[in-house]
């Protein structure tokens, strides 16, 4: 929105061509200095074909913590639609998993190769990591393990169902508590509906003691560019609405308020993945 004041905090994602075999097809990687200089970027592929992510790069680590999350990339989160491999730990002890999951890489762990061993429909694949820049080093396997050291680092993700009507159908919430202590809670939500969300609250908004990233993406597998929706939010005391119709990120610092958040137009299903820095999921509502 031209001349908009907060116009600076809503961006449309811009995927492009991964690097495919086993790797996305299509990708998404936005850093901190595309979101008010959060310490969070996130990465957002989908992936159908089977093999090793990045073969021959074995294990790398990172300075700061990370989730790997994968998921259902359809009408369902729930439903996984693949068999995965992701290693752990400077041993490379393998872990297993065909549903909704999500790895604490903390600062400093060893993690990968990873490797899909079976895909029966495309599925989704987010990193969310604490840091406003990415960062790697290799790291050689060494020594072994009973299979069991890391397994606390591998946890299944819960999907609920929602509320319905223009809110999520479904949806899976996670807190620092759930995650090792990391700094960071986020909700991921499938939306099919039209309406304001959260209709019972009026027109209020509120606000977040911490910094959140809110990710609106489109479920159409066969093209990643497509949001299959359009939404308002409203943004600032003001209500200065912004309207879009494609994948977007939308970085909100603490205290600025946010919502309504409405729904205008739907065409087929989509997802909001609500990343906030901090470990316990809080919000203060305002007029």
């Amino acid at each position: 929105m031209a001349n908009a004041k907060y116009g600076d905090l809503v961006r449309k994602l811009e995927f492009r061509q991964g690097s495919g075999g086993a790797n996305a097809r299509e990708i998404v990687f936005v850093q901190g200095a595309d979101m008010q200089g959060f310490e969070l970027n996130f990465m957002l592929g989908v992936y159908e074909q089977t093999g090793d992510w990045a073969p021959g790069r074995g294990a790398h680590i990172h300075p700061f913590d990370e989730l790997i999350l994968f998921f259902g990339y359809s009408d369902d989160l729930g439903y996984l639609g693949s068999d995965m491999e992701l290693c752990l730990g400077k041993e490379r002890e393998p872990h297993k998993f065909s549903v909704p999951t999500v790895a604490v890489a903390a600062k400093g762990v060893p993690h990968c190769p990873l490797v899909t061993q079976r895909v029966r429909k495309p599925f989704g694949h987010f990193h969310l990591a604490l840091s406003a820049k990415y960062s790697g080093s290799p790291v050689p396997q060494e020594g072994t393990t009973d299979g069991n050291i890391y397994t606390h680092l591998v946890k299944k993700m819960p999907v609920r169902q929602g509320r319905g009507g223009a809110d999520a159908y479904q949806v899976i919430s996670m807190s620092g508590d759930d995650l090792e202590g990391v700094n960071i809670n986020y909700t991921m939500g499938l939306f099919n509906q039209a309406g304001q969300w959260e209709s019972q609250s009026g027109k209020k908004a509120h606000v977040h003691p911490y910094d959140e990233a809110m990710v609106f993406f489109g479920l159409d597998s066969s093209n990643l560019s497509r949001l299959g929706a359009e939404l308002t939010v409203d943004i600032g005391e003001e209500h200065e609405e912004h309207t879009f119709d494609a994948p977007t990120v939308i970085a909100l610092p603490r205290g600025v308020p946010h919502a309504p958040i409405v729904c205008s137009r739907v065409e087929s299903f989509y997802g909001v993945m609500q990343v906030g820095l901090g470990t316990t999921y809080a919000r203060h509502w305002v007029d």
